[in-house]
């Protein structure tokens, strides 16, 4: 079976694509969250890497990550292998970071639930709880 062809496309379908507007998109180079956009003419050509690249900083900002925390990443990634501990490093560090976020998450899920349990006792049965 032959090689999937790689995708090529323009700002727009990567736009409708991903489901960001071609000023994010461009916003997103500007900021250098995306890797090197190689260009054909005048015009900018993305490909299958650049749609998964938006899906991780999609990912990244979602949980968190700083844009200039971004900035750092794309960098550190595109200089490749010389990078890798480096690059490592930073998800590591974010990562700590993730998971506290979700500790303190579950701490206010855990204390919900007790409060909707106190209220759920209160209309069970016709008073205040001890």
């Amino acid at each position: 079976m032959p090689a999937a062809r790689p995708l090529r496309l323009r700002i727009g379908e990567l736009a409708e694509r991903t489901g960001r507007s071609v000023h994010t998109i461009r916003w997103y180079e500007a900021q250098g969250l995306l890797p090197t956009v190689p260009r054909q003419g005048t015009h900018r050509v993305y490909s299958n890497r650049h749609l998964e690249w938006m899906e991780l900083v999609d990912r990244l900002r979602q949980s968190g990550m700083s844009v200039a925390e971004l900035r750092e990443y794309t960098a550190l990634a595109q200089r490749g292998g010389a990078t890798l501990a480096q690059t490592r490093a930073l998800l590591q560090a974010h990562k700590a970071q993730v998971e506290a976020r979700i500790a303190q998450w579950q701490r206010a899920r855990r204390l919900i639930d007790a409060k909707i349990a106190f209220y759920t006792e209160w209309i069970e049965q016709g008073r205040r709880p001890l």
